[in-house]
């Protein structure tokens, strides 16, 4: 069993190769190559990154127009146009597979091809194969600005994830900046992402490398309603005890140091032994997350081997009620923009109406009110 990857956008394509450059085994063909599609809307990022995307031995697809403007609108427009040739790559990949369980979009949530290419493909997938699993990884526009309708653009792909994605990982660009440090570019970032997303990709001892998606869309997922999770992790450190004091951190960070509460989580460790953590780092960490009183088994704990000697790393998923700081952020400048009037006319003029922002606040609000019934 495998998973196809396919990483839609400029945000998407770039990430996609530091995600594929760690060799996720759950992405693995029988011949040596990757399930991957790179999907975008302009050609300067393909021809920037086409021999990376060679060396990976990844299929890509740039139809002809000039990239979809930062607008959703303008993305979900171009989506239902390419849609035929984008499934006919999906169809190949799934040729290639013995057994696929199921996809992962990577995209962004502010930019037109990220967000209206990605949701639409996203509903198109979960109808065509609704019994395959549907995970998102969605990267949050840093609160500073990068385009102004970003708001809207978030908040229209959320209403759409939350109501065809099994998964939604949500990434914020400002958490994984203060991770790196001081001065950290957009590489720096890309790496740091998919060194977190190995728990979801990445090989480990307790579930087969090729499962590793269903178990986790099973273990955080669990309840529909409630899909938002976090990722992160710490990289090579000199021993257990450092890896666990530097993880609890990062956990409470994300928990806002006890304020918030999470559904379940994934923790997994990395070392040359493939040793999982002692009684008392567990202790640590599941104490950090915060869990509700009502789920007994919150968290599983995982351990996978490392080819670096004598380093020591981790990473974690967190399906956390703080996402919905990031929700209700966008959602409230959306809605400021949205009673101006200011910039509709760029989403009516390619079909995005009134009436589909009404039902993105609708759905947007649902989440809220879903993470504050399912925390108490």
């Amino acid at each position: 069993m495998a998973c196809i990857g396919i990483f839609i956008g400029q945000c998407g394509v770039t990430l996609g190769l530091d995600i594929l450059a760690t060799k996720p085994p759950s992405m693995e063909c029988y011949d040596g190559t990757t399930h991957a599609i790179f999907v975008d809307t302009e050609m300067k990022v393909i021809r920037r990154y086409r021999k990376g995307l060679i060396a990976q031995s990844a299929v890509h697809l740039y139809p002809d127009v000039a990239g979809c403007g930062g607008c959703y609108a303008k993305g979900a427009e171009t989506a239902a146009k390419s849609l035929p040739e984008v499934l006919g790559l999906v169809e190949r990949q799934l040729e290639r597979t013995d057994c696929c369980v199921g996809f992962l979009l990577v995209h962004s949530l502010a930019g037109g091809t990220g967000s209206g290419f990605g949701s639409t493909l996203t509903r198109e997938l979960k109808t065509l194969y609704p019994g395959m699993f549907l995970c998102n990884v969605s990267i949050l526009p840093f609160r500073s600005g990068e385009n102004p309708v970003q708001s809207y653009n978030t908040l229209l792909c959320l209403h759409h994830l939350q109501e065809h994605s099994d998964l939604v990982v949500l990434v914020e660009n400002s958490i994984v900046a203060e991770e790196v440090g001081g001065g950290a570019n957009m590489p720096q970032l890309n790496k740091k992402i998919a060194a977190n997303l190995q728990v979801v990709l990445g090989d480990n001892k307790q579930v087969p490398h090729r499962q590793a998606l269903w178990e986790v869309v099973k273990s955080v997922a669990a309840i529909p309603a409630v899909k938002m999770c976090t990722v992160g992790g710490v990289g090579g450190v000199r021993s257990s005890s450092e890896m666990v004091d530097k993880t609890v951190r990062a956990v409470k960070q994300r928990t806002g140091f006890g304020k918030y509460r999470s559904l379940g989580g994934i923790f997994c460790t990395y070392n040359t032994s493939s040793q999982l953590l002692d009684e008392r780092g567990e202790s640590k960490i599941r104490k950090a997350c915060n869990f509700t009183s009502w789920n007994t088994f919150p968290i599983d704990f995982w351990s996978a081997p490392t080819k670096q000697q004598m380093v020591t790393a981790s990473s974690f998923i967190l399906n956390c009620s703080s996402v919905c700081n990031s929700v209700v952020t966008e959602c409230d400048n959306a809605m400021l923009k949205f009673h101006a009037g200011a910039y509709l006319h760029w989403f009516e003029k390619h079909g995005t109406g009134r009436e589909e922002f009404l039902a993105a606040f609708q759905t947007c609000n649902d989440i809220v009110n879903n993470y504050n019934h399912f925390c108490t």
